[in-house]
């Protein structure tokens, strides 16, 4: 007979959501331009540990981190190593093909994983499949960096990293300075059609739709879903191309005047033509919003909470930050980051524009079958 957990998890799989993660989308967009662009980073950074980060010292072995290849700060493992010279922390790549492979990855490898890189979507399905650790605040003090509003939205672990879906134009090549999706909407389907491109890429484009039309990311109201899919259709065939890849090429050369597209990508395309602006619609934004979660069947408990809080010392993010180029969490890191983040309007902290950004959660598997019913539709209109 089959463990009730297991069969929790596999209740979950059967819909999860398969496909490029988020993570693969930020390496294919812009050319991949970012990972070129963030290498002298990666070779100048260095960990700035902090003597506050004390550890347990009756915690030895090692802790594996399932995530994605390299994303965490560069030098943060050795680092951590220094100041706790008994635990070694290890990355194990996992989550590249999608929350399904991921959740089947930490449900039938009891033990093997301590913590995960997680999205809130692979978070609460974890929650409900029985494998996530609750998360122990006290232990983890470090989370007090972070912005109330992430804490707020995840309550899982430690959040580590967000991403918004707006547009980018080009200043140089329209005379409009859209700053809402109705505006570039009608711009779209009147003035410059075929001169807008979109990222491939389901829940934020759907998202977008939804904040479009003044819906909440994450409904599940069939009218409203069915009014999402007809302003996508609508906009449809004045796109000049659906991009599962170079996503702000287009923008940076000029052959397309506009992009949906994630703030850290418009940030990267900006390092290459200042030409191009990005806008967070006020009608608001859909985003992700990811962290690091503990497994629940991991023996290393303390040193993961141990970890996590080494992770959120202010000059130790924003390592992480510097080598990834990502939007960030912790407002206390910003001094460390460079000024190409930190400034950058797409990436830099703002506690009053959060406040129209809206986090994707796990919609249930049927709703979740449904929509990607609907973006199978749309993409084959």
């Amino acid at each position: 007979m089959s463990d009730p957990q297991n069969r929790d998890a596999e209740q979950l799989l059967d819909h999860g959501a398969a496909g490029i993660t988020r993570r693969q989308a930020l390496r294919r967009g812009a050319t991949g331009l970012l990972a070129a662009s963030s290498l002298p980073t990666i070779i100048a950074a260095c960990g700035g540990s902090s003597s506050s980060s004390k550890g347990s010292q009756t915690e030895s072995g090692t802790i594996n981190l399932f995530g994605y290849p390299d994303w965490y700060g560069p030098h943060e493992f050795a680092e951590f190593h220094k100041l706790h010279p008994s635990l070694t922390v290890k990355n194990i790549t996992g989550g590249t093909n999608g929350a399904a492979a991921q959740l089947a990855q930490l449900s039938t490898n009891a033990g093997a994983y301590d913590l995960t890189l997680a999205g809130i979507n692979v978070a609460q399905q974890m929650k409900q499949a029985g494998l996530l650790a609750p998360f122990d605040e006290k232990a983890v003090p470090n989370i007090k960096n972070v912005g109330a509003a992430f804490r707020k939205s995840y309550p899982y672990g430690i959040p580590t990293d967000f991403g918004k879906t707006g547009f980018g134009y080009r200043k140089d090549l329209i005379s409009e300075r859209p700053t809402s999706w109705k505006e570039l909407w009608e711009l779209a389907k009147t003035k410059y059609s075929g001169k807008v491109t979109m990222l491939k890429y389901d829940s934020d484009i759907q998202g977008t739709a939804l904040r479009y039309l003044g819906y909440s990311t994450n409904t599940t109201n069939k009218g409203q879903l069915e009014a999402m899919q007809k302003a996508l259709l609508e906009l449809k065939p004045h796109l000049q191309a659906i991009l599962e890849t170079d996503y702000s090429k287009p923008l940076i050369e000029g052959t397309a005047y506009f992009a949906i597209d994630y703030d850290y990508d418009i940030a990267t395309a900006q390092e290459h033509n200042k030409e191009i602006v990005w806008v967070q619609p006020t009608e608001g934004c859909t985003a992700y919003l990811e962290g690091w979660v503990g497994v629940k069947s991991s023996k290393h408990l303390s040193a993961v909470w141990e970890f996590m809080n080494f992770h959120l010392e202010p000059k130790n993010y924003a390592t992480f930050v510097n080598a990834n180029g990502c939007a960030y969490v912790e407002p206390s890191a910003a001094q460390y980051i460079k000024p190409s983040i930190a400034n950058n309007p797409s990436l830099k902290y703002n506690a009053a524009t959060l406040k129209d950004v809206e986090f994707e959660d796990f919609l249930g598997p049927q709703d979740t079958a449904y929509r990607g019913k609907l973006w199978e539709e749309f993409l084959a209109a």
